[in-house]
Parts: C-alpha cells; sequence; structure tokens
C-alpha cells in the first residue's frame, strides 16, 4: 500500500513538473526563427512596424491571410502562431534592460517628434505616457523571462522590426 501511495505521488509530482515546465518549454529555436523570419517577410511586404500587445499576433495572421501565407507555410496554426508569436514577443522584451528600454522610448519619441513635428512641450508628455506604460514593459519582461535564452540570438532582427520606419 505505501509502495503504490509512494508510485502515484511520484506520477503526481512528475505531472506537476510537466506542467510547471511546459510554458518555459513550449519554444523552441525553431519556433523562433519561423516567427521572425515569417515577421521580416511580412514586414518587408506591408512596411508595417512589428509591436506587442494583445492583439498583434492575430493582426499579423491577418495581414498574412490576406497575403502570402507564409504563417501556415511555416506549420503554424492560427492558435499555434499566436502562442508563437506571443511567447518570441515577450522574450524578445525580457532581453531588453530597463536601461535600454529607457534609451529606445527617447528614440522613439525623438522620432515621433520629428515625424509629427512636436513642440518640446508636446514631445514631454509624450515622454511621461512612455513611462506611464514602463510598468507594463516590467510584467512582460516577467511574463517573457522563459522563451528569453531562445529568443536571445534573434533580438536583434526583432530590434530591427520594432523600430519605426
Amino acid at each position: 500500500m505505501a509502495r503504490k501511495l509512494l508510485s502515484s505521488a511520484v506520477i503526481a509530482a512528475a505531472f506537476a513538473f510537466g506542467l510547471a515546465t511546459t510554458d518555459a518549454a513550449a519554444l523552441e529555436t525553431r519556433e523562433v526563427e519561423a516567427v521572425v523570419t515569417v515577421l521580416e517577410r511580412l514586414a518587408a511586404e506591408t512596411g508595417k512596424t512589428v509591436f506587442f500587445d494583445e492583439e498583434a499576433a492575430q493582426e499579423w495572421f491577418e495581414i498574412d491571410d490576406e497575403s502570402s501565407q507564409l504563417i501556415p507555410a511555416a506549420g503554424f496554426t492560427e492558435p499555434s502562431w499566436k502562442d508563437a508569436f506571443d511567447q518570441t514577443m515577450t522574450g524578445f522584451i525580457a532581453t531588453i534592460s530597463p536601461a535600454e528600454m529607457e534609451k529606445m522610448m527617447e528614440e522613439l519619441a525623438d522620432k515621433l517628434g520629428e515625424v509629427a513635428q512636436m513642440t518640446p512641450e508636446e514631445k514631454q508628455e509624450v515622454m511621461e505616457m512612455l513611462h506611464a506604460e514602463m510598468g507594463k514593459f516590467d510584467a512582460i519582461r516577467e511574463r517573457g523571462a522563459p522563451y528569453r535564452s531562445a529568443v536571445e540570438p534573434y533580438s536583434g532582427r526583432l530590434r530591427t522590426l520594432s523600430l519605426p520606419k
């Protein structure tokens, strides 16, 4: 009886461990490569900048569905694309240090200021809005931490895709 209980406990622990590591192990390097390659081609076709929010994966899926069909050709279904895109992008954000994020925000504010011909006061308002968003980036960075090592080799390519055109 004790052996049966111990065996059941070991199986339950192994199952729980498997569930705990599933998310971190879910993103494979080949998936990151496929996501980045698809995004590079779609961004080149559309001229759009790649960004992350809760709807971005769906937006890219719809763009691709109406054009080149790269996502299914890369082996993704709509749900698997969303998972791989979200994990790749949160993993990418996890690779960006807070200091680097601050610098990127300043550069973004500068570019927006140039394009929109903002006054210094308007530019300051944009910076304040971006700083208010930093808390969200911290949460995203934490969410992407398990995927960071898989995404790290592609962070340069993702940075290029994430810069405003």
